[in-house]
């Protein structure tokens, strides 16, 4: 999950340089990189377990259901982009076509979300953490709040140093991320952490637990709108955009379902507490690095919504203020199943982008492009009408 070159974007990183001349030469691998490293981030830690928790043998099919989604918007919002605009960002996109109201909607929402994300990833760090002390998620309550907020004021404390992470631990840490994740899968996750924890509240019906995977999983797929920065820049035709969008949704479909599988079917016999705390706090440092790009990238979506507010990096102070709100979020999240409820809020911000992406798509398209926002634009308010009820009691 990444963030296009100048703008809002993702809920789990900082923007990768793409060599050039690879995109030129290979527009479908370059375009198919852009997504794959948009989407796949803190979420390949974070969603797993969540995801096990809340749907049990049934996560799977909701993971395919959120790429299809997913991989749909993708598709969408390239062919609009494509021959219409410069790399942007989704905020800028939506300006573009739609107005400025768009731009600073879809900024706004993105800028809570942001804070209510790094929350969610604080807390499962925190749940990581108390695991490896106990050998099982620990019952929901406020025991894992001082580590939570520990992680997000480290995170804070990065963001507000006067250092920008290399380039190329930018580009490696996704692979890091999943290949912890793989390994927690297997020696470090329960089959079924089960409700009452951090990771499923209690008291969800079966279809309430469903309604709520799928819509935590919006945060394992912020990213997705990382072809509005992408795809003009790489400037490839209808076919080869549309295939390195396709060739990027199956990359992002095999890790997630692969680790879905694996979380599924459950680890093994007990691991030794030793390795249980290598795992937690590896999980840990990741998840930090994380809310410490993620802090940044806030701050920089929230000074945009000031007059002039684009800046480079943005003030000190206005960092503080979204830290507070994390922490704000956090305190908030002490409760069961306060990861995934925390992951509504990136949840509701990418259900608004998108969806003025599609209506963007119905106003300026050709007739495919507009049958297909349309079609994509009534799937999300249906989604969103069915999983309200479902939802209400979060």
């Amino acid at each position: 999950m990444t963030e296009p070159p100048d703008a809002s974007g993702a809920v789990t990183g900082e923007g990768v340089p793409t060599g050039g001349r690879t995109a030129a030469a290979r527009p479908e691998r370059a375009i198919a990189g852009r997504v794959a490293g948009g989407v796949l981030g803190a979420g390949l830690l974070v969603m797993p377990p969540v995801v096990t928790a809340l749907a049990g043998g049934a996560g799977l099919l909701v993971w395919a259901a959120h790429v299809l989604l997913g991989g749909s918007v993708a598709l969408v919002l390239a062919e609009l982009v494509r021959a219409r605009l410069g790399p942007v960002s989704l905020a800028g996109a939506a300006g573009a076509l739609l107005g400025t109201w768009a731009e600073r909607t879809v900024d706004g929402v993105f800028a809570v979300a942001f804070t209510a994300g790094q929350a969610a990833i604080a807390w499962f760090a925190a749940t990581a953490l108390l695991t490896a002390a106990d050998g099982a998620p620990p019952a929901a309550g406020a025991d894992g709040l001082p580590l939570a907020l520990g992680v997000l004021l480290v995170g804070v404390a990065g963001a507000l140093a006067p250092l920008t992470p290399p380039a190329a631990l930018l580009r490696w840490r996704p692979w890091a991320a999943g290949i912890l994740a793989l390994v927690c899968a297997v020696w470090f996750w329960p089959a079924d952490p089960g409700p009452g924890t951090t990771l499923a509240p209690s008291g969800f019906s079966e279809p309430g637990a469903l309604w709520l995977a799928l819509a935590a999983l919006f945060f394992a797929g912020v990213g997705w709108e990382a072809v509005t920065g992408a795809v003009p820049a790489i400037g490839a035709g209808r076919r080869r955009t549309a295939a390195g969008v396709v060739l990027g949704a199956a990359c992002v479909a095999v890790a997630c379902l692969g680790l879905a599988a694996v979380q599924e079917r459950g680890a093994g016999a007990p691991v030794a507490a030793p390795l249980r705390w290598v795992l937690a706090v590896a999980t840990a440092a990741v998840l930090t690095s994380y809310v410490l790009t993620n802090v940044r990238t806030a701050a920089r979506i929230a000074a945009r919504l000031r007059p002039g507010g684009a800046a480079a990096r943005p003030s000190p102070w206005l960092v503080l203020a979204v830290g507070a709100a994390c922490c704000a979020f956090a305190w908030a999240g002490a409760r069961d199943g306060g990861v995934p409820l925390l992951l509504l809020g990136p949840a509701a911000a990418a259900l608004v982008g998108y969806a003025l992406g599609a209506a963007a798509a119905v106003r300026h398209g050709g007739p495919p492009l507009r049958a297909a926002g349309a079609l994509l634009l009534a799937v999300l308010t249906g989604l969103a009408v069915l999983a309200v009820p479902f939802l209400s009691g979060a």
